[in-house]
């Protein structure tokens, strides 16, 4: 599980840091119960981690989350900016006329 994975990593490097959880949220202003929640993983919000990641000052690190994907050396589309909507591929939509009785 994805959140049970990151609240451990951010476990390791509090504890890396010589941080206890209550120095953690003192410097985040949550509480020491989502801290531990959230190191558990069992559950939190975006915003609270986050809030953990600046208080840890590895907040710059987002980035290796989720890159940004207007972005792409390989994708010429991104020199257009980021996608406004997704489109369907084409294979949601029928290409001839559904069937019916009559015919």
């Amino acid at each position: 599980m994805l959140a049970k994975e990151l609240g451990e990593r951010l476990s390791v490097y509090r504890l890396a840091r010589n941080l206890r959880q209550q120095d953690v949220a003192k410097r985040s202003g949550l509480s020491r119960g989502v801290i531990a929640r959230i190191e558990a993983g069992d559950g939190g919000t975006i915003d609270s981690f986050l809030r953990i990641m600046q208080a840890l000052e590895v907040e710059d690190r987002v980035e290796l989350l989720l890159p940004d994907a207007s972005l792409s050396p390989l994708d010429p589309r991104s020199e257009t900016g980021p996608r406004q909507r997704a489109r369907s591929s084409g294979s949601d939509t029928p290409t001839e006329k559904p069937w019916s009785w009559g015919e």
